[in-house]
C-alpha cells in the first residue's frame, strides 16, 4: 500500500518534470506562482543553476527570491555578483543535487540542499523559504535565504 506522502511526492516530482520540459523548449523563465510548493521552488532554482546558461540560471533564482531578499541583495545585477563569491559559485553548473526537508510550517520552510559542484566537491546549504504575506505575490513561496555552504567531500 502506498502512503499519502509518497504519492504526493511522486505527483510533485511529475509536475516539476513537466515544468522542466516546458522550460527546455523555451527561452522564458519559469515565473513564480501560488501553486508551487517550497520543494518545487528550490527545484526550479537549482535546475536553472544547473542548466549551463549562467545568466539565465541566476535570473531564474532571482525571480523566486522573496521581496525582502531582493531588497537586501538586489537589484539583479548586484545579485549576480553573489555567484562570483566562493560561497555561491559552486552552485553554478552544479552536477547533481538532493533536497531534504528540515522544517516546515504554513509560512516557513527550511531544507538542506546537498550539491555536487562542477569540480566534484560536495556541499550542503541551508535553503529557507517563506510565503509572501502581502502584495501581488501574496501566498507565493519564495526564497528568503541560502546559507554559506558546508563543504563535505570531493567526489571520487
Amino acid at each position: 500500500m502506498y502512503n499519502k506522502k509518497k504519492i504526493n511526492f511522486v505527483a510533485a516530482l511529475f509536475f516539476v518534470v513537466i515544468i522542466i520540459a516546458k522550460q527546455a523548449f523555451s527561452e522564458e523563465l519559469i515565473e513564480p506562482n501560488e501553486s508551487y510548493t517550497p520543494l518545487e521552488v528550490i527545484e526550479i532554482q537549482l535546475l536553472g543553476l544547473q542548466s549551463g546558461d549562467t545568466g539565465q540560471g541566476i535570473e531564474q533564482v532571482w525571480v523566486f527570491a522573496h521581496p525582502n531578499n531582493k531588497r537586501a541583495t538586489g537589484p539583479l545585477e548586484r545579485f549576480r555578483t553573489l555567484f562570483e563569491m566562493p560561497s555561491y559559485s559552486p552552485l553554478i553548473n552544479l552536477q547533481s543535487y538532493s533536497i531534504n526537508l528540515l522544517n516546515e510550517t504554513d509560512i516557513e520552510s527550511q531544507f538542506i540542499v546537498s550539491i555536487v559542484s562542477d569540480d566534484g566537491i560536495s556541499y550542503d546549504y541551508l535553503w529557507a523559504l517563506e510565503r509572501v504575506l502581502s502584495g501581488i505575490q501574496e501566498g507565493f513561496w519564495m526564497t528568503t535565504m541560502v546559507s554559506s555552504p558546508r563543504q563535505l567531500s570531493r567526489a571520487s
